[in-house]
């Protein structure tokens, strides 16, 4: 068979996507055109390559043999153009697709997408949730270009790197408590407190923390998103332990103190994590030094909280 680049493509997509329909969504390509792909690469190669599962579709063993030197081919292939294209950020029409765990996503979007505005107007900022697990093939794959969030483990074959520290703070509603008062451990203690426990790996950090240091919350409410504990704080009249630059964001909109929390309960990472095969590439050089420079501002906005 000789190699056409775009059956490969197909394979690989569906190969990462282990789904048609998303492999033709990632591609652009109607659902009929991917299938259609997929039968001259079984005529050609004598496997069914793909098998139908119950949430799509699994590779046969001929497939996961092929499927590392496909990889691997297409990655040459497009270093090898991007190297010799001059990139313009400003003139750039290119689609930036980025994975952000849920505190990266609250503090990071609106700088980057405000950054993207000025310096790359006709550029498009995909941003996707990470969920609880970081998946390296969608990186390695090129689905995505990077991801932003705590990585621990860092994922095997990726280059992971900290951008930014933050620490907690308290949002309270004013009736909780006396204009004068302080916020001790024992009123801490007792107040309803509003938990943000996002879904998998994402709800440890706070909850391994005041565990650690046996400070108690008063649990009245559970919700998944930082955004939804500032309304709840405010109608229930309680508390909520939050990310330092979260409080700064949502306290004030819905009338809500923002405190310190009465015991130290340290800082948190917010990590960067890309493949290496990255590394030289213009387009992603680009956008690496953009987030670092939004981080370093994060940085200095940390010194002052």
């Amino acid at each position: 068979m000789t190699p056409d680049i775009s059956l490969l493509r197909v394979f690989h997509a569906v190969m990462e996507e282990r789904n048609v329909t998303a492999a033709a969504r990632r591609l652009g390509q109607s659902q009929s055109t991917v299938s259609t792909a997929l039968a001259r690469l079984r005529g050609a190669l004598g496997d069914e390559l793909f098998l139908r599962a119950r949430y799509g579709v699994e590779p046969t063993e001929k497939a996961l043999q092929i499927a590392p030197d496909v990889a691997a081919g297409l990655d040459r292939l497009e270093r090898a153009f991007r190297a010799a294209e001059p990139f313009d950020p400003a003139q750039s029409t290119r689609r930036f697709r980025l994975l952000l765990g849920p505190y990266a996503e609250v503090v990071l979007a609106p700088p980057l997408a405000a950054a993207f505005a000025r310096h790359a107007p006709k550029a498009e900022l995909e941003i996707a949730p990470i969920g609880p697990d970081l998946d390296p093939r969608s990186l390695a794959g090129q689905s995505f270009d990077l991801a932003i969030g705590r990585f621990s483990p860092p994922p095997e074959d990726l280059v992971v790197s900290e951008i930014f520290n933050d620490g907690f703070r308290c949002i309270v509603a004013p009736e909780a408590l006396a204009d004068d008062a302080i916020l001790d451990r024992d009123l801490y203690e007792r107040l309803p407190h509003v938990v943000v426990a996002p879904p998998g790996k994402w709800r440890t950090g706070l909850h391994k923390l005041t565990a650690d240091t046996g400070l108690r919350r008063n649990t009245a409410v559970l919700v998944s998103h930082f955004l939804t504990a500032a309304p709840t704080v405010a109608r229930v009249g309680g508390i909520a332990t939050v990310p330092a630059r979260i409080a700064a964001m949502i306290a004030e909109p819905y009338g809500l103190r923002d405190m310190p929390v009465p015991l130290n309960l340290g800082t948190f990472p917010t990590q960067v994590a890309w493949h290496p095969h990255n590394r030289s590439d213009a387009r992603h050089i680009w956008l690496r030094d953009l987030l670092n420079n939004i981080a370093f501002g994060e940085k200095e906005r940390g010194r002052d909280t």
